[in-house]
């Protein structure tokens, strides 16, 4: 199969694929009811009730997601469309986040990459993007996805100060960008750049504490309080452990019960208890493990650099989702602007693991949630693919220079055909 051939029947397959994604979208609809009802609701509450979060009234989202919510109520006010215009509205926002992360990714490949294979990079970003719009439209983390390309764009573009900028905007959005924290530092101790290093921790710190600092004038004691919302939650049925609990239930008939709360469908089980506190020492000491690997692994070389970076980047937060206690659907679009950089197995795990994640939500998220042996079985799979992908990403960094994986050496499309 040659490569105009291969890209023709991609292009055919992710046709089908988005007609499929028409259907389930307008027939599953619901399911999203939920989250973005918080969102009008909480917007709402700021830009017309003019209260004030956290202290008038909970909120269970760090404080730069808000930012997301207020435009489209704006509109939403302006041209008097009630709550289906401010879906429309926030939709059409997260297209501009999604076609602006893409533009920010390649231009970072444009700096590393010869044409042809920034083609290829184009090419798998929007593929990859048509097929998580079921979820990418209608969920707020197009947004930190867009703060966290910016944050290696920076790095790329010598602005540590920037960069450290938008880390700090994207960790008080969603939290999980703390995990970029330290392969950032350890990028830049390695290439002894320790000016550079101050200047994004700099960064990184101000907006920290101006954030902080503002919201306790604002808002008093209750100003982290958004992180309680977390750590009281259980184990969500779509997480590798909770994918792990429903399949044994399944096989041997453990006592299982599901619970609603937190805007997720949680597990109750005699091991519930002893898997959370499993899962609280467990996700530090494999993320130090994954440190110590990438940090092995930049020291190896003479100078990091971007492409050694976007693996890492890739690498945690992969960890981050295989080993946390909650894994929501949207929680992949986090990877959409890293996967297109990484090894062409990766990139087909992850399309197939999003194809999955659509089947079953919105596809047919009910079944799941009556544990139907069929949607448990392709939960687990997904699951799968995700620790594939991990175990993938750890291996290609040791020998980086010495297998051919490296994008700028190999075409992606000629590995394909031995793949598949």
């Amino acid at each position: 199969m040659n490569s105009a051939l291969f890209r023709k029947n991609i292009l055919v397959f992710v046709g089908l694929f988005v007609c499929f994604e028409v259907v389930v979208t307008l027939r599953n609809f619901s399911v999203h009811l939920g989250d973005l009802q918080v969102y009008y609701d909480l917007s709402k509450n700021i830009v017309v009730n003019r209260l004030v979060p956290y202290h008038d009234f909970r909120l269970e989202y760090p404080p730069f997601a808000i930012l997301t919510m207020l435009f489209p109520q704006l509109l939403c006010q302006i041209g008097d469309t009630g709550f289906d215009g401010f879906v429309v509205f926030f939709a059409l926002q997260n297209i501009i986040f999604g076609f602006y992360t893409g533009r920010v990714a390649f231009k970072i490949a444009n700096t590393f990459l010869e044409e042809s294979k920034v083609q290829e990079i184009r090419l798998i970003y929007w593929v990859l993007w048509v097929i998580s719009l079921p979820i990418f439209l209608f969920r707020y983390d197009a947004f930190v996805t867009f703060s966290t390309i910016l944050v290696v764009y920076y790095v790329v573009k010598q602005s540590p100060t920037a960069s450290g900028v938008w880390l700090a905007v994207g960790i008080f959005a969603k939290l999980y960008p703390i995990v970029f924290v330290a392969p950032i530092i350890f990028y830049y101790f390695v290439n002894k750049q320790y000016r550079f290093l101050g200047l994004f921790l700099g960064g990184v710190s101000v907006i920290s504490a101006f954030t902080i600092v503002g919201m306790y004038f604002l808002v008093g004691e209750d100003v982290l309080s958004f992180l309680k919302y977390h750590h009281v939650r259980g184990i969500q049925l779509e997480s590798l452990v909770g994918g792990w609990l429903v399949l044994w239930n399944k096989i041997v008939g453990t006592p299982l019960q599901t619970i609603a709360n937190f805007g997720a469908i949680h597990l109750v089980t005699p091991l519930t208890r002893p898997l959370l506190k499993a899962l609280s020492w467990g996700f530090p000491v494999a993320y130090l493990l994954v440190l110590g690997i990438i940090y092995l692994f930049f020291q190896k070389q003479n100078r990091v650099s971007t492409e050694m970076l976007l693996i890492a980047f890739g690498a945690v937060l992969l960890l981050f989702l295989v080993s946390n206690k909650v894994f929501s659907p949207q929680y992949l679009i986090w990877l959409l602007p890293f996967i297109p950089f990484l090894r062409p197995t990766i990139i087909y795990c992850f399309a197939a693991a999003f194809i999955f994640t659509i089947v079953i939500y919105p596809g047919s998220y009910h079944r799941l949630v009556e544990m139907k042996l069929l949607w448990v079985i392709m939960l687990n799979l997904r699951n799968g693919l995700i620790v594939a992908m991990l175990m993938l990403a750890l291996f290609s960094m040791p020998f980086l220079n010495r297998i051919n994986i490296n994008l700028k050496r190999k075409n992606i499309w000629e590995s394909s055909k031995r793949i598949l």
